[in-house]
């Protein structure tokens, strides 16, 4: 589910709002960006991550059809995916980044997404396929900005996966809050959610919103039984809430004191 990343202007005017483009870590006191470095090389030139990627949505495939099977209800069933490192591939923005040695910006994620370049990442379009030849209906929740919706549409659709705008529920800035809660009610009062797909916990739930010092890690543990039936977790090292919550949320911190913290954390 594209990334729990915030937007800066809002951040910035005391508004705490999460944003679905990815918000790379400030490179201003010149410490170098090893881990991003690391973690995007992975995501674009490992064949593991392929086979993480394809591996994820054959499991999607059968939860799909199992949970298909046993569903009793009347209401038409849905998937619901996350776009950005779920369905799109977004890797190229943090490389590009990085090269310039740039920090994030709305305004170089709105240059980038209006780009239309995003590649569909391994396995997702053909599990659309599968779900719509199931009867099952696909919606997209992200946490791309409304202005964005156009220019997603047709990225979708260049990437095999197109949706029209009543299957696209993107992040109204108005709202003052990125939650994903009223966009999944929204689908749920007409249809049954009977399996949710994302890159990140919060794409599931917004129990994962905001994470606190205990990281989330124990209310994971306690819904462990949903992973892989009710939803799929997509890799996605680059960017995430979990990376928000070791930073305590202090998200203009400079790189070298985010490295401290984050090492801090790690067992030895």
């Amino acid at each position: 589910m594209k990334p729990l990343s915030v937007i800066l202007g809002l951040v910035a005017a005391g508004i705490i709002a999460t944003s679905c483009a990815p918000k790379t870590n400030s490179q201003s006191d010149g410490e170098p960006m090893t881990h991003l470095l690391l973690a995007t090389g992975w995501f674009q030139q490992s064949a593991e991550m392929r086979a993480c990627y394809y591996q994820s949505y054959n499991l999607a495939k059968m939860a799909l059809k199992d949970n298909l099977q046993n569903y009793k209800g009347q209401k038409p069933t849905a998937v619901v995916l996350d776009i950005d490192e779920t369905v799109l591939d977004n890797s190229p923005f943090e490389a590009k980044l990085m090269a310039d040695r740039q920090n994030y910006s709305d305004s170089a994620w709105m240059e980038w997404s209006a780009r239309e370049e995003a590649l569909a990442l391994p396995g997702a379009a053909d599990f659309i396929a599968y779900a719509r030849e199931l009867g099952v209906e696909v919606f997209f929740i992200s946490n791309r900005i409304e202005e964005e919706s156009e220019r997603t549409l047709k990225n979708l659709a260049q990437a095999g996966m197109a949706v029209d705008s009543a299957h696209l529920l993107l992040y109204d800035l108005s709202k003052k809050t990125s939650c994903k809660d009223e966009r999944r009610n929204k689908v749920s009062a007409d249809y049954e959610i009977i399996l949710f797909i994302g890159d990140n916990l919060s794409d599931y739930t917004s129990l994962f919103d905001r994470r606190d010092s205990s990281l989330a890690l124990t209310l994971a543990d306690s819904l462990r039984n949903d992973f892989g039936r009710k939803f799929i977790i997509l890799p996605n090292p680059m960017y995430g809430e979990w990376e928000n919550a070791i930073y305590e949320h202090k998200y203009s911190l400079p790189m070298s004191e985010k490295n401290r913290m984050m090492l801090e954390l790690l067992r030895k």
